[in-house]
């Protein structure tokens, strides 16, 4: 595999891990497994609150960012898997149930404002979330493909927090 698209896979795999769940992840000295599974999670979470911010959102701004976040994830995804496949981890079939019920209660109060204050707080609040874990596994990951493929994953998780950050903006 190339180096850029491992990077960019392991780069989706950090991005995914904590945005749609909005749940805090870090936890100190995280394994590299752990991380991949973690970050896998994520990645399914994020593909399924950017096709419900497609179908339920009012506002533009919300649904176009909810489409880079299935493109975005999808893509990078695909590199987590081949990176846990090369590490022998296996991977969750689906998201945790506490995912599994944010999405669930914000796609509730779907097609209104609330719906879009909802899920940009949720958005926000996760990509906080996995800066921290990016950060984390950068410092006190055991392997360097994994904590390289953290590292490149920063400026995307960041780039999707001002999205949505410019969302919040345009709302007010």
């Amino acid at each position: 595999m190339r180096m850029g698209h491992r990077v960019m896979t392991a780069a989706a795999m950090v991005l995914a891990a904590a945005t749609a769940a909005g749940t805090a992840l870090a936890t100190p000295c995280i394994h590299d497994d752990t991380f991949l599974r973690t970050v896998h999670q994520g990645n399914m979470a994020e593909i399924a609150a950017g096709k419900d911010a497609q179908r339920y959102a009012v506002s533009r701004c919300v649904r176009d960012v909810g489409k880079v976040l299935v493109r975005d994830h999808r893509e990078l995804d695909d590199g987590v898997a081949d990176l846990a496949h090369k590490l022998d981890v296996s991977l969750p079939r689906s998201v945790t149930s506490e995912q599994r019920d944010q999405l669930r209660d914000i796609r509730r109060k779907g097609h209104s404002r609330r719906y879009d204050r909802m899920w940009l707080k949720a958005q926000e609040a996760g990509h906080v979330a996995v800066l921290k874990l990016i950060d984390e596994e950068v410092k006190s990951g055991k392997d360097a493909t994994v904590r390289a493929g953290a590292g490149a994953a920063r400026p995307v998780v960041a780039k999707h927090l001002d999205m949505v950050r410019g969302c919040m903006q345009h709302r007010r």
